[in-house]
């Protein structure tokens, strides 16, 4: 009975070690397959060539990218084998957004970011009012919208001067007259526009001839420039001295800044990976007098580094558009 026992006992542990042989024999059949599937299933083409951007950028409540645009290299592969998963972007608001990227299923990461690089859109008018009455910024807004949707903020020109270069004071206008206004408008990304001139009129009917040109008319060779921003005052040149004056340089360094933004967005939209040197020319513009300074011209330059071909050159308009002389990229 003993020895029955004790065979059945051994007959069992041998039948218990060949089911643990069978059932590991399996897991480890069921790994390879799921590791050689993961790893064919993640494998990239021979020869392929994957590389991401840090980030692209567009503009806000613009169309989110094509998928390519995510890649400073992509060789060998086919779109349809790249997703992009912008559930986290929100295209409505200015900011930095995670997205994640996958090439056979390779899992990237990279960045797309929100910017807002244009000006608002400003037209003013003019403003009649009694003598003793008394007037706001808003009331010589036509109208003013801003890409982003957002609410335009519309402040006096604080560094308009005169034709001296002494600050303009908005408030000490109470007398009646016609007095020159200047407008600017700023958007949630401090965007802001050139100054656009309004009048203000106390008493009387809007005129604006109302002063003296010491230095001349604000009248320019139009054949000869192209304005981007203006410094005259009420119809009036400004003394020519003041052209270097740091508070005239302010609005056109804000216009270059904006031109800056402007290219970067462009060019991540085009998915250009060019290495760009990038020149401002800053001009003053006499009037035709020659007695007086009326504002300036900005002319953008943009230069392969590699090859030294000027790719984009452009001057600038008052109105935020461009005049080319050469644009190999087709921008706007």
């Amino acid at each position: 009975m003993a020895k029955k026992f004790f065979r059945q006992k051994v007959h069992n542990k041998k039948r218990t070690i060949t089911q643990i042989i069978i059932i590991s024999v399996c897991v480890i059949g069921l790994i390879t397959c799921f590791s050689l599937t993961y790893y064919f299933s993640h494998k990239l083409p021979k020869g392929a060539k994957v590389k991401l951007r840090d980030s692209v950028a567009i503009e806000i409540n613009s169309e989110l990218p094509e998928k390519t645009t995510f890649f400073s290299e992509l060789e060998k592969i086919d779109k349809k084998n790249i997703t992009v998963d912008f559930k986290k972007v929100n295209q409505k608001k200015v900011g930095e957004y995670p997205v994640t990227i996958k090439v056979h299923n390779r899992k990237y990461k990279t960045t797309l970011k929100i910017v807002d690089s244009y000006s608002p859109e400003l037209t003013v008018k003019n403003v009649t009012i009694n003598e003793g009455d008394s007037y706001k910024v808003s009331d010589f807004v036509e109208k003013c919208t801003d890409n982003s949707g957002e609410k335009c903020k519309v402040e006096f020109y604080t560094l308009a001067l005169t034709q001296e270069g002494e600050k303009i004071d908005y408030s000490a206008y109470k007398d009646k007259g016609t007095y020159p206004i200047q407008i600017i408008a700023k958007d949630a990304s401090d965007n802001q526009t050139a100054p656009q001139t309004a009048y203000l009129a106390i008493g009387e009917k809007v005129t604006n001839n109302q002063t003296k040109c010491k230095y001349g008319a604000d009248q320019y060779a139009t054949d000869k420039y192209t304005l981007a921003v203006t410094v005259s005052e009420n119809g009036c040149a400004i003394n020519p001295e003041l052209e270097k004056d740091e508070n005239m340089l302010k609005a056109v360094k804000a216009l270059s800044d904006t031109e800056t933004k402007k290219l970067q967005s462009e060019f991540q939209k085009l998915n250009i990976n060019d290495d760009m040197d990038l020149k401002f020319n800053e001009n003053p513009i006499p009037n035709i007098e020659g007695k007086g300074l009326i504002g300036y011209s900005l002319e953008v330059v943009l230069t392969n580094t590699k090859t030294n071909e000027v790719i984009e050159q452009y001057f600038v308009k008052n109105d935020g558009s461009r005049i080319y002389s050469i644009n190999k990229y087709k921008l706007n």
